[in-house]
């Protein structure tokens, strides 16, 4: 009964807004309606709706499924509070897909080449969808690694910069100075002085990213209270156990508003370095679509950028609630 209660407790922190059966009727009109005007509502241009009329329908029976589950609170509490707070947030959804598919598509108040529905958009993934497919399987390897290896970079300049006073006397100078270099400004070097153009870009990104963690990571470690360290040598740790155990739990929080931070650098960079060395990536066909005028391919990789970078947000916040799960301010 108490873990229930908790549970309750937790899900209305939350997903804060309540179950209001009046929006989720709205939000099913409203796609109805989303359905209908594309159907029936003539068009201007010679677009192919067949992918929008299915992402219509699976969006549909997606909501259907959701507010029906969550309808009985008592069997799926979770789904009661997220289709709950989420009904509002998706009824306007509903209400821009209709409106940009009537400005765009329908009535022409917003002009091709350079203003596409999301119709098109989607007709275009579908057309492309080898060649997205390749290209953003290359862009999340890219940034993977790289920030994997520009956090483990800073975490360890960080800490050695935050715990040892002789460290941090040489290298936070240097630290302060190379740190705030954008990474675009050494891309004409970077691109001359690397092999390939592939480590040239690994260099760029794990440049943006171990700036923002390393510095992060130092006030972390220098937050951490002497009574620890203090209590830590009473009990006899050496060095390396003082670090596992004291350190890196302690700086953990900053480390991750560091990840936080170098995590829009990352992409941003990402998509700056694929544009100009790659042969292959969703910032190389962005550039190439640019270059022959094909927006709704442009408009294409923008849609599946914003998806991937915001199903990586969610893992690291996920990861960042597992890891940080003793901190009573994350409950």
């Amino acid at each position: 009964m108490e873990k229930q209660r908790r549970q309750d407790y937790l899900l209305k922190r939350k997903y804060w807004r309540g179950w209001k059966p009046t929006w989720n009727i709205v939000n099913i009109a409203v796609l109805i309606i989303a359905i209908l005007e594309n159907r029936f509502v003539k068009t201007t241009e010679p677009v192919n709706n067949t992918a929008y009329q299915w992402f219509l329908w699976i969006y549909l029976i997606y909501l259907l499924i959701v507010y029906g589950f969550g309808a009985f609170k008592r069997s799926h509490i979770h789904l009661h509070y997220y289709a709950g707070h989420f009904a509002p947030l998706n009824t306007v959804l509903g209400i821009v897909l209709i409106f940009q598919d009537l400005v765009t598509e329908k009535l022409q108040l917003l002009h091709l080449p350079f203003f596409v529905s999301f119709a098109q958009i989607l007709d275009q993934m579908r057309a492309d969808v080898q060649i997205l497919w390749e290209s953003t399987l290359s862009s999340f390897g890219l940034w993977l690694i790289s920030f994997v290896v520009g956090t483990l970079l800073g975490v360890f300049l960080g800490i050695m910069m935050g715990h040892y006073k002789r460290f941090n006397y040489w290298a936070f100078p240097f630290l302060k100075v190379i740190g705030i270099i954008p990474p675009v400004a050494l891309m004409p070097i970077v691109l001359v002085v690397f092999p390939t153009n592939y480590l040239a870009e690994i260099f760029l990104i794990v440049f943006a990213v171990w700036f923002p963690v390393a510095f992060m990571t130092i006030n972390g470690v220098q937050g951490i209270s002497s009574h620890y360290f203090e209590s830590a040598k009473t009990l006899g740790f050496s060095e390396g156990q003082i670090i596992r155990k004291v350190i890196i739990p302690g700086s953990m929080p900053s480390i991750f508003n560091g990840m936080y931070t170098s995590m829009g650098l990352s992409f941003t960079m990402l998509v700056i370095s694929e544009m100009m060395g790659a042969k292959i990536g969703l910032g190389w066909y962005i550039n190439y679509a640019k270059s022959v005028g094909n927006y709704p391919q442009v408009y294409a990789a923008i849609v599946i950028m914003a998806i991937l970078f915001s199903v990586i947000f969610a893992l690291v916040n996920k990861l960042h609630d597992r890891v940080l799960s003793w901190n009573d301010s994350n409950e």
